[in-house]
């Protein structure tokens, strides 16, 4: 097959432009910000209303309306009571609300803030401190000219204090626009000059990428990940366990080693099956353990307000997003639709109840969902939009339309990149990470030079032209090479390994590296990869590398950023297994870890693999198959006797193997 017949990217294309233009809000963005000011508004006027014209129980309860805790401050004026005492309860319930807000934020539990705001307003109500001490409405105070002795009213001065804050904050923000589309106008006149990345080593006569082994360093830290995968479907030995929740979670660290060991074997070991098709396969079951699936019941409680424990809602991508990305991208590798088939995918809760699905019914579900959303994005935990994990959804799209010849990601693409570039991408160029679907409120904090990063990497095959923009960004603003030293702009959520959330710099150097890698920037990703080796040294034990302290999915981006080549997760989505690689001799089993597969790759007649042993020297068995009935084969350059395929075109064979690596060229006789 030729070049020309294969989508590689080999001529780079420009990347998009920023919009100029663009306000500070898309559409669906700004119409929720109207929404909630206008619900505060009324929620702050009829708080004022009682707070002036009410007894004092239900004044309490109107300034607790207008600001978590602002009740307490009508008893801080009582003569009976400490002024101290009840600021301490303000100050106590505010700290109180921040803290359910990030349970808010970290889980979807809604009913946390809300429960504080509420609670405390009821509370102050509740406090009996003015019985037998006069008290006035502030009708009466005014009728009777009073008003101006009342400064330390709080009934008086907390909502004047709350409208006067919001109008400063609501005119600091739109100030921002004009020094913001001046920086979109800085950032094009770079983007100018910037290119999508191509796919080099393209062979000039197979037209097919070129595949070369990994190293033996690189065969020990692949360990890591294998391990862990090919244990027992129901055992996390080697697991994180920290959470369910957030980025620690189990689906998460499953889904990050299955992305990295999918895009492993398109770059290096195209022709192997045996366990590494093994994994693909454990990990797609670990998905369905209950335990990696569990918070749902009570996220959509505490954020929804209902008890269906079933995870294929409509919320969740966070869940069945990234699993479909990983069931496409391992249909794509291997052409096995055991998770396509109906009731392929099958959850049981330990009540006995069973949810059964497949990988093109979740496509479904994530299409209806885009669909119905006024965002296209929709909601991971209850009521917040992640565009990362949208990202997935939209690359299981696109697998499943290269599976199936259907046209469902074509039907969303154009609502989809709008949602995107006007709701989740600032004027200039950064991801937010985070929005409220029904506020539109987002995190500035959580922008981060690392969610960039990988946000370019994970979009790359659908949309490569804004993922070419991030990363030009990423590498003109905020990554800088010094006497050969990469350094990086980053802000505190950059500083922390997401997936043990322990102070460390390894994850964002990974992600970064990876996300460097992919788009071709080979500088920045050996940079970081230098700069990990020596700020985070790895151990090996009994064969298998590490990093100390080190989260898990931490390990699988650097293995990723250490092993792939430019467009590797491009390709695998848009061009697909070569033809000779998908039809031609491949490793079908190898004992694990007896024998380490460092390359495979056919050209549809022979198959060259290159072997290292992974517990000592010796002669270790391996299978072939795929290869042509009753045809001889033999190792090339060694001994000349010929084995015999099969009638089922398998055939077994003993090779010497040691620690280095070694090549075995399977080739046809004659």
């Amino acid at each position: 097959m030729s070049a020309s017949h294969l989508p590689y990217r080999l001529i780079p294309e420009p990347v998009a432009l920023l919009d100029v233009g663009k306000t500070l809000a898309g559409p669906a963005t700004a119409a929720r910000w109207r929404r909630t000011a206008l619900i505060y508004a009324a929620l702050l006027l009829l708080g004022t209303a009682l707070a002036w014209l009410a007894q004092p129980a239900w004044a309490a309860f109107g300034l607790g309306l207008t600001i978590p805790g602002g009740g307490f401050l009508l008893h801080a004026a009582s003569p009976l009571t400490s002024t101290a005492l009840h600021v301490a309860l303000f100050a106590g319930t505010l700290l109180l609300f921040v803290i359910a807000l990030f349970l808010w934020i970290a889980t979807g539990n809604i009913a946390a803030p809300l429960l504080v705001w509420l609670g405390s307003a009821v509370v102050a109500a509740t406090m009996d401190h003015w019985t037998g001490v006069p008290y006035s409405s502030l009708a009466d105070i005014c009728g009777s000219g009073r008003l101006a002795t009342q400064g330390q009213d709080a009934r008086l001065w907390l909502p004047l204090a709350i409208a006067v804050v919001s109008l400063i904050v609501t005119w600091r923000f739109r100030r921002r626009l004009p020094a913001m589309r001046a920086e979109a106008v800085r950032i094009n006149a770079f983007l100018v000059d910037a290119r999508t990345p191509v796919t080099r080593n393209v062979d000039a006569v197979t037209g097919v990428a070129r595949v070369s082994p990994v190293d033996v360093r690189d065969l020990q830290q692949w360990r890591f990940l294998l391990d862990r995968a090919l244990q027992p479907v129901g055992e996390f030995n080697g697991f994180d366990r920290i959470d369910e929740f957030r980025e620690a979670a189990k689906r998460y660290q499953i889904c990050n080693i299955s992305y990295m060991l999918s895009m492993h074997a398109y770059a290096r070991t195209p022709s192997f099956h045996g366990y590494q098709l093994q994994a693909q396969e454990n990990l797609a079951l670990k998905m369905m353990d209950h335990r990696c699936w569990s918070y749902w019941r009570l996220e959509n409680i505490w954020g929804n307000f209902k008890t269906d424990p079933n995870p294929f809602i409509k919320d969740n991508i966070m869940y069945y997003g990234w699993y479909a990305a990983m069931l496409g991208l391992h249909q794509l590798n291997y052409g096995d639709d055991r998770f396509s088939r109906p009731g392929g995918v099958r959850l049981q809760h330990p009540n006995g109840t069973v949810y059964e699905t497949s990988f093109p019914d979740i496509c479904q579900l994530i299409y209806n969902n885009m669909q119905n959303s006024d965002f296209c994005l929709f909601p991971c935990e209850p009521r917040w939009i992640y565009p990362i994990c949208n990202n997935f959804g939209a690359l299981a799209l696109r697998c499943h339309d290269r599976l199936y010849g259907t046209t469902m990601w074509d039907a969303v693409k154009d609502r989809y990149r709008t949602g995107l570039e006007q709701e989740f991408i600032t004027l200039v160029g950064r991801i937010t990470a985070i929005r409220d679907a029904h506020t539109g409120v987002t995190l500035p904090a959580l922008t981060a030079t690392m969610a960039d990063a990988i946000t370019a990497m994970f979009i790359h095959p659908v949309f490569p032209d804004i993922a070419a923009r991030s990363w030009a960004i990423i590498r003109h603003d905020l990554v800088r090479i010094v006497d050969g030293d990469v350094r990086l702009k980053l802000n505190g959520w950059d500083k922390i390994d997401f997936g043990n959330y322990r102070p460390s710099l390894v994850t964002s150097y990974g992600l970064i590296a990876v996300a460097a890698r992919e788009m071709g920037d080979d500088e920045v990703a050996d940079g970081l990869l230098a700069r990990i080796d020596r700020e985070f040294p790895s151990q090996t034990i009994g064969g298998v590398r590490h990093y100390p302290k080190a989260s898990t999915s931490a390990h699988a981006v650097i293995h990723a950023a250490r092993v792939l080549r430019a467009n590797t997760l491009y390709d695998l989505v848009n061009v697909g297994m070569p033809d000779a690689c998908r039809t031609g001799p491949v490793l079908a089993h190898a004992d694990y870890p007896d024998v380490l597969v460092a390359g495979a790759v056919s050209d549809g007649d022979d198959l060259k693999l290159h072997l290292a042993s992974g517990i000592g020297d010796g002669e270790y068995t391996i299978q072939l198959g795929r290869l042509k009935p009753g045809t001889g084969y033999r190792i090339a350059d060694t001994d000349p006797v010929a084995f015999v395929a099969g009638a089922d075109g398998g055939a077994s064979l003993r090779v010497a193997l040691g620690a280095d690596v070694r090549s075995v060229h399977i080739v046809p006789v004659g």
